[in-house]
């Protein structure tokens, strides 16, 4: 039933297998081979619904729409399994406490305060579109620190820009953890693209076995619980 989703996650498998660490191209393999076994499972419930003669036609398709129920809340058991989002908040973690190369403490904060308080009369806008190339490249990092070192209340970018400049300072600092964010990132991605498309097939066969009435009085894309 879910054979052309499985296509597509070979496909996905494929690709972790060229560009991923082979231990996590290994943890996406095993999640396919999860996906295989919910399908193995659904096709054989559906095959045993279908040869049942005692079922009518609304029958089936209630026991039908079960099945596809059963397989959502498997398959959420399934992801918790694999979910890789509290392992890439403790690398982000690292990144955002890695410490700061040491230089003369006073004379640094000196000029990181002269920084802020030229930046504090820009908007966000104006601060990307003057300094935008030096911040994300890496070449002006008295720049980064100014803006990453910014009192807890008075951030001068918004978090999401603090995330890739802290990401900018670990890489030049220490490449390993670099990697490892850029790792586990990548894997949390491909974990929860398989998992949608799962979902979605699921949500869609779902809805196929609903009465047609209720089809029809449904938004186009909301999904019946």
């Amino acid at each position: 039933m879910l054979e052309h989703i499985l296509s597509k996650i070979r496909q996905i498998v494929k690709n972790a297998q060229e560009s991923l660490p082979v231990e996590s191209a290994a943890a996406i393999e095993s999640i396919y081979g999860d996906i295989v076994n919910l399908n193995n499972l659904i096709n054989k419930k559906l095959n045993r619904i279908e040869s049942d003669d005692s079922l009518k036609t609304n029958a089936k398709k209630i026991a039908r729409r079960e099945v596809f129920e059963k397989a959502e809340r498997k398959l959420e058991i399934l992801k918790s399994k694999r979910d890789y989002s509290s392992m890439l908040e403790e690398v982000e973690a690292r990144v955002a406490d890695e410490p700061v190369q040491k230089e003369a403490a006073i004379l640094k904060f000196i000029r990181e305060k002269e920084i802020r308080d030229r930046l504090v009369s820009m908007t966000e806008r104006q601060i990307l579109s003057h300094f935008g190339d030096s911040l994300f490249d890496g070449s002006n990092p008295l720049l980064v620190d100014a803006i990453l070192n910014a009192p807890v209340g008075f951030e001068i970018l918004p978090e999401e820009d603090l995330i890739k400049l802290r990401e900018i300072r670990v890489k030049k600092m220490d490449p390993r953890v670099a990697s490892e964010l850029e790792t586990v990132r990548n894997l949390d991605y491909v974990t929860m693209q398989i998992f949608n498309l799962v979902k979605n097939e699921l949500d869609n066969l779902r809805r196929k076995e609903l009465p047609l009435t209720i089809v029809k009085t449904l938004p186009t894309g909301t999904n019946s619980s």
